[in-house]
């Protein structure tokens, strides 16, 4: 059998080590130094795709914090803004509604004087014409006026 022919054996161990020699500086100059560059970029990448992970967590961090204190700012000047229209109304109703108590009440007045004076005007305008009712009421009654007889 000439596969276990000892003599071939030197050439083939020969050639399979230069064979293999070149392989492995091919493999360990070309091939590994490519892929190494390959994987650090790969690893570069997925290293600054994380940098940027976290930097946009922080920023949107950030940004809802500064969305609630605008929020809540927003909200309190906004509820500051109701309180202060909410008072101007009450005052403006306040300051209506005495201002119309007031008419009210000079109106009520104005009425009273004008009734007290008609009143007035009523009994001096009409007193001489009742008396003189009452006088001829009398006279035709047959009976005297007792105010002409005390002397009126």
């Amino acid at each position: 059998m000439p596969q276990l022919d000892i003599s071939t054996y030197l050439p083939q161990i020969f050639w399979l080590s230069i064979i293999f020699s070149l392989m492995l500086g091919v493999f360990i100059g070309i091939f590994l130094p490519k892929l190494s560059l390959i994987f650090q970029k790969r690893f570069d990448a997925i290293e600054h795709a994380d940098e940027k992970i976290k930097n946009l967590k922080e920023i949107n961090l950030k940004l809802q914090i500064s969305y609630q204190v605008q929020k809540e700012e927003f909200l309190k000047n906004t509820q500051d803004q109701i309180d202060i229209s909410l008072a101007s109304v009450r005052d403006f109703h306040e300051k209506r509604l005495h201002a119309l108590e007031v008419d009210i009440q000079q109106e009520l007045s104005r009425i009273r004087d004008n009734h007290s004076a008609q009143s007035e005007n009523f009994m001096t305008n009409y007193q001489n014409i009742i008396d003189e009712a009452v006088e001829l009421t009398l006279e035709k009654l047959g009976i005297q006026n007792i105010g002409e007889k005390n002397g009126h």
